[in-house]
């Protein structure tokens, strides 16, 4: 378990904790009735779905950060490979032409 899914733990606890004070508290402005439990319950089920919601949304978004964090290294080896490839190749490419040039040059004073 990475500190990312201890936090995320922390989080949602803490919100389900919110939302049950926040049940009863909102109950004890009515007559509150301590057979109630249904709706601190019922509250606490659609606080949490949407909790685990956002967590799910939360963990999916760093996924695709992942991915595109390696996609991103892997672009950028193939990048430094074929700029080196083709430093290669200019540089053969450059010998070629001098040696061209001083065959030309050595041809024409004989």
């Amino acid at each position: 378990m990475n500190i990312r899914n201890t936090r995320d733990i922390i989080v949602f606890l803490l919100i389900i904790i919110a939302t049950f004070v926040m049940a009863y508290a909102w109950l004890q402005r009515f007559v509150y009735n301590p057979y109630n439990w249904v709706i601190i319950l019922c509250l606490l089920i659609v606080v949490g779905v949407v909790a685990y919601m956002i967590l799910s949304i939360h963990s999916r978004l760093n996924e695709i950060e992942e991915r595109m964090e390696s996609r991103d290294k892997a672009i950028r080896v193939s990048i430094m490979t074929v700029e080196a490839d083709l430093e290669n190749q200019m540089q053969r490419l450059n010998n070629n032409v001098e040696n061209a040039v001083n065959e030309i040059n050595r041809k024409r004073f004989i």
